[in-house]
């Protein structure tokens, strides 16, 4: 899995959809998109010299390589972290992350005590039958019934202690 930004996302970010910060360091630009993030804590344990929720700022982009600072942001479930790796031209030469789309199934992955996580060809609708539109491949859906934003996960297992 890759958490590379895609143009789609790198323009809603310049546009100012939704709240976003970013990281830079000469090699990797780091996004982070806290309403997307459901707090699996993957970067804090996979990389706490970097990733640091006590600190302020939190993401510490010079803590370690720019190598292993974009192989923690691929485990990032949610894409609430993304990367960029910095170019000259960094939209031109940013492409489209080759979608999911094109496999037959999709994949669900339910995660400890947290949000099942489905990626793939899938369409997720509302209780009305409505299409809702991700702008991704991938999804973590609530398990525990106490998000805002159901059926998307909003990190709120964590302040209820939902538990498997």
């Amino acid at each position: 899995m890759s958490n590379k930004i895609t143009i789609a996302e790198l323009e809603d970010i310049k546009q100012k959809k939704g709240v976003s910060r970013s990281y830079k360091n000469d090699e990797v630009t780091v996004f982070w998109r806290p309403e997307l993030c459901i707090h699996s804590a993957n970067c804090l344990i996979g990389l706490p010299g970097v990733f640091d929720s006590s600190e302020r700022p939190w993401i510490n982009i010079n803590g370690a390589t720019s190598k292993d600072i974009i192989k923690t942001i691929n485990t990032c479930p949610s894409r609430a972290l993304l990367f960029l790796k910095n170019t000259n031209n960094t939209l031109r030469k940013t492409r489209k992350k080759k979608s999911n789309k094109n496999l037959k199934f999709a994949r669900i992955e339910i995660l400890k005590d947290g949000p099942a996580i489905i990626s793939g060809n899938f369409v997720l609708r509302d209780s009305n039958k409505k299409k809702i539109h991700l702008g991704t491949d991938k999804a973590a859906i609530c398990r525990c019934g106490a998000s805002l934003k159901k059926p998307l996960c909003d990190g709120t297992h964590l302040k209820i202690g939902f538990r498997d």
